[in-house]
Order: C-alpha cells, then sequence, then structure tokens
C-alpha cells in the first residue's frame, strides 16, 4: 500500500509540474514566418488551424529535434496538433506550398509572462501606414510613445492579431506596449 501511494503520489507531482499548455497557429499560403514561429516548454501543444480551402501539411524538416507530420488535409478548420516534449528547434513547412514554412522552439520559460514577451511578433519594420502585431495570447490594448515617453495613441485590440494604423504619424521611432490581461511587451517600431 505505501508503494502505491509513493507512486501514486509521484504521478500527481509529475502530472502538476508538466501542466500543458495548447497554442493555437492558423495554417494558410502565405503565412508570414513570424506568425508561424514561436517558443513554448516541453509538454506544451502548437494546434495549426487550416484556414483556407486548399491542401496543407505540417511536416517536420531533417533536422527538426522532433519529428511529426499531419499527412496533406484539406479544408478551413481542419486541424492538426502535436504535443512538443524535447527542448530544441523544430524547423516545419507545408509538403504543397514551399512557402509556407516556421520554427517551433521548445525552451525552459520560467514564466508565462515570459513567454507572451517571446512570441509576439510586428510587422512590416520599419513601417508606412499599418502595423501588424501577432501573439499566442489574445492583446486587449496598445499604446504608442514617441522617444520622449509621450503617449500619442492608444486603442482597443483585436484578438491575436491587431492593425496599428500609423499613418497620421510623423516619421520617427515610437515604442509600442500591448497588453493581454495583466501582461505587457514594449517593442520599439520605425515609422517611415
Amino acid at each position: 500500500m505505501i508503494k502505491f501511494k509513493l507512486f501514486f503520489t509521484m504521478a500527481l507531482i509529475a502530472t502538476l509540474a508538466s501542466a500543458q499548455t495548447t497554442f493555437d497557429l492558423d495554417w494558410y499560403v502565405g503565412i508570414p514566418n513570424g506568425d508561424a514561429s514561436i517558443t513554448i516548454e516541453p509538454g506544451d501543444t502548437v494546434r495549426w488551424t487550416w484556414t483556407d480551402e486548399v491542401p496543407h501539411s505540417v511536416t517536420s524538416d531533417s533536422g527538426s529535434q522532433e519529428s511529426f507530420d499531419s499527412g496533406i488535409l484539406t479544408g478551413s478548420g481542419t486541424q492538426f496538433s502535436y504535443t512538443f516534449t524535447e527542448i530544441g528547434v523544430n524547423d516545419y513547412e507545408c509538403d504543397v506550398h514551399s512557402n509556407m514554412e516556421g520554427t517551433i522552439t521548445v525552451d525552459n520559460i520560467a514564466s508565462i509572462e515570459e513567454k507572451f514577451k517571446m512570441n509576439i511578433s510586428f510587422y512590416p519594420n520599419p513601417v508606412t501606414n499599418k502595423l501588424t502585431v501577432a501573439s499566442l495570447y489574445k492583446l486587449d490594448s496598445y499604446k504608442i510613445h514617441n522617444v520622449l515617453g509621450k503617449l500619442v495613441a492608444q486603442g482597443a485590440a483585436n484578438g491575436n492579431i491587431t492593425e496599428i494604423d500609423l499613418s497620421k504619424l510623423e516619421s520617427g521611432m515610437y515604442f509600442i506596449n500591448a497588453t493581454s490581461g495583466d501582461m505587457q511587451s514594449t517593442f520599439k517600431v520605425l515609422k517611415r
């Protein structure tokens, strides 16, 4: 009985220590590499969702740390999930479309806030008019400050991908602060 209790306690601790998070990525022709590349922890799952009607696959490259392959699947809303268990870099692509590729980096990350900061992408930079901000976490709002620290614009974000209109701002460097709940990340953008 004592061995069973010890085994059960150890199994419970291992389960709690490896709490999983599932991250959703849209998968479509022309997806920017930055939107298909994220950093996660061992035990996290990535779920790709097809957002167009054409066939795609999610296939690891030969040099990837782990091997995974969805096979060729078709249809908007189709999904493929994979749980990553090993620390390392996993480059992947679509076998049907050579312009669809990304990287899943698996690393020990100390906190959810660090994961949030590591997985915000923004483009183009420099920007002329519209800046796209993408995150694994739903974005709530953003604030834009100039180099003097003055707030020059702010607004509500629109889910995981938000477009920010910078066309009315003068040319120069700006700092954008994006928030998701209590988490924040600040990055700089050059406006032309």
